[in-house]
């Protein structure tokens, strides 16, 4: 049965059918079916011409010489999965705002090697983190089993033509997006080792292999920072034994909140060190907690001892809080070394609440 049948049946939007591999056949009632939409919907005085093609990448293409586009050919022109953003499909909070918002910068980069080509959609950076959508294609008639971030390795990046490393960025994480053959690059700047070069601008250099093919893909994105963020220094510290758990930053934007924490010995006790097994969660004066995107951390030597810091990125806050409050907690373990289990499978936890801290936020920074 064709999607595009339950789609009509349900009044359901594409989106919803991400993952479902759609046959050529049902593509061409796809075109059809928003064809017919815009004929219906088209005002006398807009002129449109339409150029379908046979290519995947290019479902159609509008040039609209005057007038404006009726509200229910928009919608019907935002069904077509070609159309939307990588960013959207993620499980992304800020991803996704970074879309609707209009805040990411969207490109049409792309490289062909042997049939395949990789190319670069949309970027947003907001002074935390870089996200680069990418999707991959192959040649009509070639498909591959494996997702695009399978097939993707030796993934390296340079920044104005110096390349990053572990000593000035956080690695790359890579996210799914709406399908196999779509994917979210992400990567931050290491600020709390003192390795900030992120600028306001920059430009990125991407370097990548896919499987089975020789050649690399080396892409150039220009990259440019949203600002728009509140940044807070609270330097509040709370102990636990011989633990002190220090707030030191919060970044705010409208794709991301930034969390550094710093975890110091207060002596050289050989008591439990509890410093890299503490994780925190983070929630607003509501009470409603914000998920993880992702962390990176290390230690750093600090008059003699090591100290652990730990920049941890969690979804954004839909509007800005009147407080913020950080629940640290460590994991529990059976006597083999192995998570112990709640009654659902997951992994038991213990709050320390004497590391809790709540930090109020001015909403005049």
């Amino acid at each position: 049965m064709s999607i595009y049948k339950d789609l009509n049946d349900m009044n359901m939007d594409l989106e919803h059918y991400e993952e479902q591999d759609l046959t050529n056949f049902e593509k061409k009632k796809w075109e059809k079916r928003i064809l017919k939409k815009i004929s219906k919907e088209k005002p006398s005085h807009v002129k449109i011409y339409l150029g379908v093609t046979a290519s995947v990448a290019m479902i159609f293409s509008l040039i609209i010489v005057t007038g404006l586009i009726s509200p229910t050919m928009a919608a019907a022109m935002k069904e077509v999965p070609l159309l939307s953003s990588v960013f959207k499909f993620t499980r992304d909070l800020g991803l996704h705002a970074a879309d609707e918002k209009g805040l990411s910068t969207k490109l049409n980069t792309s490289v062909t090697h042997e049939g395949f080509t990789l190319n670069v959609t949309e970027v947003v950076y907001d002074g935390t983190r870089v996200a680069i959508g990418i999707e991959g294609h192959h040649k009509e008639g070639e498909n591959s089993k494996e997702s695009l971030s399978d097939q993707m390795s030796n993934i390296e990046f340079s920044l104005n033509g110096e390349p990053l490393n572990h000593t000035n960025y956080s690695g790359v994480y890579m996210q799914p997006s709406k399908d196999n053959n779509s994917a979210v690059l992400e990567f931050a700047d290491l600020e709390n080792k003192n390795g900030g070069i992120f600028q306001k601008k920059f430009n990125l250099t991407l370097s990548t292999t896919i499987t089975g093919i020789s050649e690399p893909f080396k892409m150039d994105i220009p990259v440019r920072d949203i600002g728009n963020y509140i940044n807070l220094q609270p330097n509040i510290s709370r102990k636990y034994k011989n633990n002190q758990f220090t707030i030191e930053q919060i970044i705010l934007t409208p794709i991301t909140t930034s969390i550094t924490t710093r975890i110091a010995l207060l002596d050289k006790s050989t008591s439990v060190d509890f410093r890299e097994g503490i994780r925190i969660e983070v929630y607003d004066e509501q009470g409603r907690e914000l998920k993880l995107i992702n962390g990176n951390g290390g230690r750093e030597t600090n008059k003699g001892n090591s100290d652990f810091i730990m920049d941890l990125r969690v979804h954004p806050f839909e509007t800005l809080p009147k407080a913020i409050t950080i629940k640290p907690y460590i994991h529990l373990y059976d006597f083999e070394g192995s998570y112990q289990l709640d009654e659902n499978g997951d992994p038991k936890i213990q709050y320390i609440p004497e590391l809790e801290i709540t930090i109020p936020i001015n909403s005049k920074e």
